[in-house]
This record gives C-alpha cells, structure tokens and sequence, in this order.
C-alpha cells in the first residue's frame, strides 16, 4: 500500500464519518449550514438521517482492517462520490439550494470524488484474497 493512498483513503473515511454523524445525529444543523430553515422543510432531516447512515457505515468500511471489505469500499466511493456530486451541482443549478449552500455542497462532493479516485488510482487493480483458513 501507499501511503499516498492510504492518505486519501483515511481522509475520504474521515469526511464521511463527519457528515454522516452529522447528518444522523444532528440534521437541523447540517440543514441550516444548507441555508435552508428547518422549520419550513422539517422533511429534510428523514433522508438526512438516511444518507447519514449509509455515510457512516462506508466511511467505516474504508477504515476497516478486512482488506477485501475495503477494497470493495474503495471501488464504490468514485460511484457514489460521482452521483454525490452531479446531485448536488443539479440541486445547486436548478436553485433547489440557495446559491452558497449548492456551492458548498458541489464542493464538497467533488472533493470526495477527487480523494475516491486518488485513493483508487493508487491502488492494485484484483481484490486482495482473503486468507484461507485450515481446520
């Protein structure tokens, strides 16, 4: 492994374990950081609970030590990074999110699909084997 790669991994696990706490445990704040009043869209914080756990347990999956559950992790972050990142240009674009909060959003996703691609980039191509076991 390198260390190049295992920077961008452990970084890419750390915003998501971030957001994704955020957005489990505290989803009033992280909509108010979208410029949005919790008040009038209170439906905003059921698919951000979602998300978030679906955040938290991929960014625990990038830290894990089972090195074929990460490689599979590994392979799915450009993908869901990507679909992160169109999904919030559009919502930016369309005025979905205010101006700011769009921007941020893209922002934030693009960087995660930046870290995603490194970290794979870095990486061997086949999964690591899983160690065979003798009885």
């Amino acid at each position: 492994m390198t260390s190049s790669a295992d920077l961008a991994r452990v970084l890419l696990a750390g915003v998501r374990l971030t957001m994704g706490t955020a957005g489990l445990l505290a989803p009033g704040l992280v909509i108010r950081r979208l410029d949005i009043d919790p008040a009038t869209q209170p439906g905003m914080r059921y698919p951000l609970r979602m998300f978030g756990i679906r955040t938290v347990l991929i960014g625990a999956e990038l830290l894990t030590p089972d090195a074929p559950r990460r490689w599979h992790a590994e392979q799915l972050a450009p993908v869901v990074h990507g679909s992160d990142t169109v999904s919030a240009f559009l919502a930016w674009r369309r005025g979905d999110l205010p101006r700011r909060a769009g921007a941020m959003a893209t922002a934030i996703s693009a960087v995660n699909l930046v870290l995603a691609l490194a970290n794979l980039g870095a990486r061997r191509r086949r999964p690591p084997r899983r160690p065979s076991r003798t009885r």
